[in-house]
């Protein structure tokens, strides 16, 4: 279970301005991120910064856990709700808020097929959320680490906001 990822289509030499101007545009549409004022907005924004920064392909995928995206990179919208649907399965159709002791921990699911990793994480804050990372050229551990830090510290950016 992972998210396919979406190549853009190959520019030949001398490709056409208008072209890459409507591959641009099609870039522009496919990246949703969370709304300047949302608590997550830099959060997100780092994320596509470090994912843009990776040698391969990568996709990421911020849901409700109810499955309604908040944030988007890479993915073509025709996926996103397959891709959330996906991520959802893996950790049951409830992501509880909270447990009896506290804050619920973040959780992590590693997925492997060939050299492309997916890291999905629970953020059980705001209703639960899932954070679903996937990258080629990246060894597991890093995008394993990289995803659970974000998802923390999203969940606590929701946690204040919600107070």
């Amino acid at each position: 279970m992972t998210a396919e990822l979406i190549s853009p289509p190959s520019t030949r030499s001398g490709a056409s301005w208008s072209a890459r101007a409507t591959r641009r545009r099609r870039e522009q549409l496919l990246g949703r991120a969370p709304a300047t004022d949302s608590p997550v907005h830099h959060l997100w924004a780092s994320l596509v910064e470090v994912l843009g920064a990776i040698d391969g392909p990568s996709t990421a995928l911020l849901a409700t856990a109810g499955g309604d995206p908040v944030a988007v990179h890479g993915l073509a919208g025709s996926d996103v709700a397959r891709v959330a649907r996906q991520d959802r399965a893996v950790f049951g159709a409830r992501i509880p808020d909270t447990v009896p002791d506290g804050p619920a921990p973040v959780e992590t699911v590693e997925l492997t097929l060939g050299l492309r990793h997916t890291v999905i994480a629970s953020v059980p804050a705001g209703g639960g959320h899932l954070l679903s990372v996937t990258a080629q050229g990246v060894s597991i551990q890093v995008l394993e680490a990289w995803t659970r830090r974000l998802a923390e510290d999203i969940r606590a950016a929701l946690s204040v906001a919600t107070r």
